[in-house]
């Protein structure tokens, strides 16, 4: 079979086919949302910006649907044209063909769960870091808009918003974000450092920058961490992308129990400890199950990316 039109570009090259794919499409899903967001509504561009970052009622229902969009837009598509032009067998490329282990998805699940303290542990340090008076108030004011507008989307007392929101909010950034940054990016930058090692720290840093959440960023970063190395480990995009999406609808899933009336601990405080035995054991027991994955599956970390 012929090779595909960008196979023999460098990895530096297919870092930059990536990013361009991603702009392309990212505007143009955003230009077909406000599209259709224009015509739903009713309202003009101006009027529109505003409904999505205060979004009630059909507004509250588009905004939704424009998340969706952007999903779509900005990480599925671009990575799914990325693997046909760098491969002739995409799935093959994206290790999205390969079924994982459920040795493997059992273990991330449990740890998911067990990092909670040293995560929580971090979101408090990463609260208190303080920059510039300036870049602060920037930083806490971007968070409190992020945080409105996704309690926005948590806030419903229906099963089927519930489930919308695990699609919009769980499953679409499980898979998308996945197949950007641990399916290419995480691969690229490791065969430019020629180290496993290094590849899953600058792919982990990269992933909680772009979020532009700088409150959270220790600890999504450690999740990136866990992330890279589930990949690596099991050899399946399906294990990072599961542990992705478990991360995610817990906290969906939770909010909605405590929304609701029917648990009295909130998401914020799930898993949260000033502990420090539970701190430190929750890191180590984790880092146990990751070595405990990495025994069973028989996987050496000189795992061979196909760039």
């Amino acid at each position: 079979m012929k090779n595909p039109v960008f196979a023999n570009l460098s990895a530096g090259g297919k870092l930059v086919l990536l990013l361009g794919l991603v702009i392309v499409f990212g505007i143009l899903f955003s230009l077909l949302g406000l599209l259709i967001g224009k015509l739903y509504l009713g309202v003009d561009l101006t009027q529109l910006a505003v409904l999505i970052a205060n979004p009630e009622g059909k507004a509250l229902t588009f905004a939704l649907f424009f998340q969706f969009l952007s999903q779509l837009g900005v990480f599925i598509l671009p990575a799914l044209f990325y693997g046909f032009f760098v491969s002739s067998k995409p799935a093959d490329n994206l290790k999205i063909s390969k079924v994982p282990s459920g040795i493997s998805l059992l273990i991330v699940t449990f740890a998911v769960y067990a990092i909670l303290p040293f995560i929580n542990y971090l979101q408090d340090i990463n609260q208190g870091l303080h920059v510039s008076t300036t870049i602060d108030y920037w930083i806490r004011s971007k968070e409190s808009q992020a945080q409105q507008l996704t309690e926005a989307f948590l806030k419903t007392e229906s099963l089927g918003g519930l489930s919308v929101n695990l699609v919009v909010m769980a499953l679409m950034p499980a898979i998308g974000e996945e197949l950007i940054f641990r399916g290419i990016v995480q691969r690229l930058f490791v065969r430019m450092t020629r180290n496993v090692h290094a590849g899953i720290v600058i792919t982990a840093f990269i992933f909680s920058a772009i979020h532009l959440q700088f409150l959270g960023f220790l600890p999504r970063f450690v999740l990136g961490m866990m992330l890279g190395y589930a990949f690596v480990i099991s050899g399946s995009l399906w294990t990072p992308i599961w542990l992705h999406f478990l991360n995610n609808a817990s906290s969906v899933v939770i909010y909605y129990l405590h929304f609701n009336g029917y648990i009295k601990i909130s998401m914020d405080n799930f898993g949260n400890t000033q502990n420090m035995v539970y701190v430190v054991g929750s890191l180590l027991v984790t880092i146990w199950f990751f070595i405990m994955m990495y025994n069973k599956e028989g996987a050496a970390l000189k795992f061979k990316y196909h760039a």
